[in-house]
């Protein structure tokens, strides 16, 4: 073997990348005592570094770079080496290729850890170690090669920890089955942003809670000890200018802390899609303080007490903002999360949160800091701000949150779950309307909840959510310091929808017990206030009249509870004229515009609700025989506040408004006269003038001694609608055929004529004002004239059946013979001239006891009593008028008094009688002709005398 002092430098410098490259570096110390001037000790590296294969076990060769990097051996204690390699090349060969060779520089490209280091030893493993990872990716080699150096230089230390250990972790422990490993040059590229969410995101891969725990001890955690390494802290500043997060404002960025505000944002973003990894991550990880770093690290050179105390601060406000952040944590996950956040911060006493959710304790806390807190501080992106005052942990901002949370605790017992955001915006962002509102649907809520709650202890947490106070504390003043849920809704307002609440789930016993016979908050014009609601509301919603079904019944029931507490409301009474009124027309068809059908609502939006009842006639047959049932419908909407609608009043309901209002027995007569006066119309429209006939005589009659006393007295309320009725059925004709194959007879003719008279006379009685004299007048006169045309064919019918009977007196008959008509049609005729006769006789007999139909003289003394009140303002009598109305009073008088005298005279025979109908009929178409005669065309009398 030559001797390796007789090489020349070129020779050395092969011979040395001779034994690297052929996986025998242990020469090279000996080498380089031998020439230390050539093979320097970075010269050396370099050559290790370039030649000698990466995947060389470490322990091989780091003794080597040891003795390189201390200094070179003593020659007496070198052995010869091995020059064979390079002994029969030429000086000028060995130059040659010397400077062929291309020796990596000692420093890593972009190694900006070590860029102040003069440590060759360092620079040559940081290199060593990307090139291990680039060439072979067996990243335990690495960790073999820096073990023996990481305690002699922090910089190999915090690059071990902080770069090589998470890999290690990662591709090797935690996650090997991935399909491809993440490099030490990838990693080491990254900023503090983006590599917290690539290690996070890890634990998303599997379905293990456990597994975002370990990645924030064990992988985020050493990768942050490393967040002040040049090249980190170049990425990290360049990502903040790019997008600057609200939670980095304030925050100082060269304490090394600055990393974990990431791990804080993340935690806050997973909570909407994982809360239950979340959740376990805080229940069981104690912030950065927790981390894993391998044993590499010793305690000194841990965080100080003020970058703990800070970071443990802004992990605690971190799951303060996971539970305001996301609706899917569950209610027992915020508690926790509170708990174990109180407990790190050393808290506990400002919790509220008990075990027992039937003790409610009294929440107190300083309200200022609270009540400072906007919309926008509920936002993501302001959660963590370190001014936020809902989420900064403080003793206001837990003991408030423990409040929000004792309230959903309850809410969801009741059977109303709201998220915690919703909760704060409803306890600090609204008024008092919408306080009120947001109360409302809770407590419809709660109503339609699952049955069998005990209600006495739901109200005591119903009050209990208004102020947080127990029931000893409680006050009916509004307390503005942000105590409960609903403190700004008064405690009457919040006993009023209790009190419904009882109501609508039927509670009845208990409301009374509470509100009427126990002391409460609300008096009692606010409990009877309460209850009208409820019946009200109960009865809107109602789709059946009928007061045992349904809404209708629920309505009913609670009028029955409390109208015996309250005999004297007005308001219970009127709930029961409507509710009566209304059951009384659930029994009938009825069916308004469009097909809708009816429904109580309909009563209480309707302008005129009485003209319900038509509707109910016209679509209900034969329902005008039960004038009764609708009078007593009639009368009950009076009674529950729906005065009748004036007749004249059809435009609108504004005009209607502005009426000055009836009384109540004013309006009650009203009612019962338009009712009748539409039985009588639907009576009539049905043919049955019967039915109408009856009504008028038995209903709309005066009720007085005389038709006299009925015209003296004036009326008590103006009637515009009887008259109308009475009138129209006195015009009445039948619109339909008769059913009957046999045709009235004249006899039956004459009768309704006459009872049509009859009404005719009784509508001039009965009309309010002598504008309508004329109209009515003219109809008399018109029947009055066919009455007269069927008296004439009468008369000669029975002038015909006297002739023929005189004929057959002269007939001869046999012996035996009982003059018997011949035919079948004689026996019909003799029938009817019987009953006329019958019928006459008895006309003839009313005639002489001076027992007028009732008709002439009412008509008569009626245009009478009308012309001589209004006879200047209404009839301009000319002077030439030959009869005044006190004439034609006489003149029925003298008619009447002829009669008394004449009691037993015959109106056919006796020329000399005058009957009273032929008196009122002269009368009216003479004594009226220049009054009002032109209206009905009749000519005067005697014209030629008073000529």
């Amino acid at each position: 073997m030559a001797d390796s002092t007789s090489l020349s430098g070129a020779h050395v410098i092969l011979l040395a990348t001779s034994l690297c490259a052929t996986g025998n570096p242990s020469f090279l110390p000996q080498l380089q005592a031998r020439c230390p001037a050539t093979l320097t000790a970075e010269r050396l590296l370099r050559i290790v570094l370039t030649f000698l294969p990466e995947s060389t076990e470490p322990k091989s060769y780091v003794p080597v770079v040891q003795t390189i990097v201390e200094g070179p051996i003593s020659r007496s204690d070198s052995d010869d080496v091995d020059v064979s390699p390079v002994k029969d090349l030429s000086e000028a060969t060995a130059r040659k290729r010397v400077r062929k060779l291309r020796l990596l520089p000692l420093k890593y490209p972009g190694d900006e850890d070590s860029q102040d280091s003069t440590d060759l030893l360092t620079i040559f493993l940081i290199h060593r170690a990307h090139r291990i990872d680039s060439e072979t990716s067996l990243q335990p080699l690495i960790l073999d090669l820096l073990l023996p150096f990481y305690q002699r230089s922090p910089v190999i230390r915090t690059w071990l920890v902080s770069c090589l250990l998470p890999l290690l972790r990662l591709n090797y422990e935690y996650y090997p089955s991935q399909d491809k490993s993440c490099s030490v040059e990838t990693l080491s590229s990254l900023d503090d942003q983006t590599a917290t969410n690539i290690l996070l995101s890890m634990a998303g891969t599997r379905k293990n809670d456990t597994d975002l725990i370990k990645n924030l001890r064990g992988l985020v955690g050493p990768w942050m000890y490393g967040s002040n390494r040049p090249r980190r802290q170049r990425f990290s500043q360049t990502a903040r200018r790019n997008s600057i997060p609200l939670s980095q404002i304030n925050v100082n960025e060269d304490d090394g802390t600055s990393g974990w505000e990431y791990v804080n944002e993340w935690l806050l973003s997973r909570s909407s899609a994982d809360p239950e990894a979340v959740v376990t991550a805080f229940v069981n990880w104690d912030g950065p303080e927790d981390v894993d770093l391998g044993g590499y690290v010793g305690e000194e050179e841990k965080l100080s007490n003020d970058q703990s105390k800070q970071l443990r601060f802004r992990y605690g406000q971190a799951g303060l903002a996971v539970i305001y952040h996301s609706p899917e944590v569950s209610l027992e996950g915020s508690i926790r999360v509170l708990e174990r956040v109180a407990s790190l911060l050393g808290s506990e006493g400002s919790l509220s949160i008990t075990s027992d959710s039937s003790a409610l304790p009294s929440v107190e806390f300083d309200a200022n800091p609270i009540q400072s807190a906007s919309r926008a501080t509920l936002f993501q992106n302001a959660l963590l701000t370190p001014k936020n005052p809902l989420t900064y942990p403080s003793p206001s901002s837990i003991s408030f949150l423990s409040g929000l949370l004792l309230s959903l605790r309850v809410l969801k017992e009741l059977g109303h779950p709201i998220p915690c955001r919703t909760a704060t915006n409803i306890c600090l962002h609204s008024n008092e309307d919408m306080q009120l509102f947001e109360l409302r649907s809770m407590m419809t809520s709660i109503a339609q909840s699952r049955p069998g709650k005990d209600w006495r202890t739901v109200r005591q947490k119903l009050l209990w959510l208004r102020d947080w106070k127990s029931e000893k504390e409680r006050t009916a003043s509004s307390d503005l310091s942000c105590h409960g849920l609903f403190y700004r809704v008064p405690l009457d307002a919040i006993e009023a929808e209790i009190l419904k609440v009882l109501l609508e789930v039927k509670e009845y016993e208990l409301s009374v017990d509470i509100y009427v016979k126990s002391s409460s908050a609300l008096n009692p014009a606010q409990v009877e206030d309460a209850v009208k609601e409820s019946i009200y509301s109960a009865y809107d919603n109602a789709s059946n009249g009928n007061r045992s079904r349904g809404r209708m019944q629920k309505a009913y029931e609670v009028l029955q509870a409390f109208q015996p507490h309250f005999p004297e409301s007005t308001s219970l009474k009127q709930i029961q004229a409507l509710i009566s009124a209304t059951h009384a027309l659930s029994f009938y068809s009825l069916t308004l515009q469009h097909g809708v059908p009816f429904q109580p609502v309909s009563i209480r939006v309707h302008p005129d609700p009485l003209s319900l009842i038509e509707k109910v006639l016209d679509q209900n047959p034969r329902s005008y025989t039960k004038l009764d049932d609708l009078l007593f419908i009639g009368r009950n909407l009076v009674l529950a506040g729906y005065p009748p609608r004036p007749a004249d009043d059809t435009d609108s309901h504004s005009h209607y408004t502005r009426r000055p209002a009836l009384s109540q027995e004013d309006a009650l007569i009203t009612a019962e006269r338009r009712i009748m006066s539409l039985a009588i119309s639907s009576a009539l429209s049905s043919d049955d003038f019967g039915t109408a006939y009856s009504y008028i005589l038995t209903r709309l009659t005066p009720q007085t001694s005389s038709a006299t006393s009925s015209l003296t007295t004036p009326p008590v309320l103006k009637d515009d609608i009887t008259w109308r009725a009475v009138y129209n059925a006195g015009r009445y004709r039948p619109t339909h055929a008769p059913s009957s194959s046999t045709p009235p007879t004249l006899h039956t003719q004459i009768i309704h004529l006459s009872q049509r008279m009859e009404l005719l006379s009784l509508s001039l009685i009965l009309a309010p004002t002598p504008d309508p004299l004329p109209e009515i007048l003219g109809a008399w006169r018109r029947a009055d004239e066919e009455l007269s045309l069927l008296r004439a064919r009468e008369n000669e019918e029975e002038d015909a059946w006297d002739a023929k009977g005189d004929r057959t007196t002269t007939t001869t008959l046999l012996p035996g013979g009982f003059n018997q008509p011949d035919t079948e049609q004689d026996v019909f005729e003799t029938k009817q001239q019987h009953a006329r006769r019958a019928a006459r006789a008895a006309h003839h007999s009313r005639l002489d006891s001076g027992e007028a139909p009732m008709g002439l003289f009412e008509v008569a003394r009626g245009a009478a009593r009308a012309l001589h009140k209004n006879v200047n303002a209404t009839f301009p009598l000319s002077a030439s008028a030959s009869v005044s109305p006190s004439s034609s009073m006489s003149l029925v008088d003298r008619a009447s008094e002829d009669d008394d005298e004449n009691p037993n005279g015959n109106g056919d025979n006796d020329a000399g009688r005058v009957r009273k109908r032929d008196v009122v009929s002269n009368m009216v178409t003479g004594g009226l002709a220049s009054g009002i005669g032109w209206v009905l065309g009749a000519q005067p009398v005697n014209m030629n005398n008073r000529q």
